[in-house]
C-alpha cells in the first residue's frame, strides 16, 4: 500500500484554526517546498529558518502540525529521525521555528505580516523541534495506461497532475529495490509514503498523522 499523509486535525474544534500559521516574507506564495531540486531560499527568497506561530502544547505532543499553508509537510524531528530510520532517502531538511500565540504581537508586525526583529530566547515561548521536510529527487513510476481516472487511462484522461483520492486506481511501478520511504511522483500533488514508512510511524508511537491509502 502507497499512503497520502495529511495531519490529523480531530483534536481542532473550530474552523480556521491551525495548530502553526507561517510569518510571512517575501516570495512565500512561491514558496511551497515541495518540488525536488527548488532551492526555495535562493529562487524565491524564503528565509533560511521557516518561522510560525501557533499552538506550543499541540507541538509539543504532535509530529505532524495542521499548518497555514497547508501544504507544507511540517514534521517533528523525532518523525524524520523514524523515516530514515526505515531507509536512507535523498531530502533536505528546513530549519523551523514556532513560537507561542501569545507573543505572535511581538514576533509578527501588524500591517505588513512579515517578522519582526523581536528576538524570542525563553525556551517556553519557542519549539524548535520541528522541520520542513522537502524532498531532493524525483520517481518516474507512475503507470499511465494502468492509472485510471474518470473511467479512462491517465495518458489519455487529459490530465497533467493527480491529488490525493482523484485516481479510482493508482498504479505505480516499484523500483528494484523497492520504493522508498518517502518518495515524489512527477504527476502527484503530493508525497507518497511507504506501508513500511507508515508501519515505522505507528510502531514508534508518532501522533497527528492521518494516513490516506492511495493504492
Amino acid at each position: 500500500m502507497i499512503y497520502a499523509l495529511t495531519a490529523d486535525t480531530s483534536h481542532i474544534e473550530e474552523e480556521d484554526v491551525h495548530d502553526a500559521t507561517w510569518i510571512d516574507f517575501e516570495g512565500a506564495k512561491d514558496a511551497t517546498f515541495f518540488r525536488p531540486g527548488v532551492d526555495y531560499q535562493r529562487e524565491c527568497g524564503a528565509p533560511e529558518v521557516i518561522e510560525f506561530v501557533g499552538n506550543l502544547e499541540n507541538a509539543a505532543r504532535l509530529d505532524h502540525l495542521f499548518t497555514v499553508p497547508l501544504d507544507v509537510l511540517l514534521l517533528s524531528k523525532r518523525m524524520v529521525r523514524v523515516l530514515e530510520s526505515v531507509r536512507a532517502f535523498p531530502h533536505r531538511l528546513i530549519p523551523v521555528t514556532l513560537y507561542a500565540e501569545k507573543i505572535k504581537h511581538l514576533v509578527q508586525d501588524r500591517a505588513t505580516g512579515h517578522r519582526t526583529w523581536h528576538q524570542v530566547s525563553d525556551t517556553t515561548l519557542r519549539n524548535d523541534d520541528f522541520v520542513i521536510l522537502q524532498l531532493a529527487d524525483s520517481l518516474d513510476c507512475l503507470e499511465r495506461d494502468q492509472t485510471r481516472v474518470d473511467g479512462v487511462p491517465f495518458r489519455q484522461s487529459g490530465r497533467d497532475f493527480l491529488s490525493p483520492e482523484e485516481a479510482e486506481h493508482l498504479e505505480l511501478r516499484p523500483p528494484p529495490e523497492g520504493f522508498p520511504p518517502v518518495f515524489f511522483v512527477p504527476e502527484l500533488l503530493f508525497y507518497c509514503f511507504s506501508e513500511e514508512a507508515k508501519r515505522a510511524c505507528d510502531q514508534a508511537g508518532l501522533k497527528g498523522l492521518w494516513w490516506r491509502p492511495q493504492r
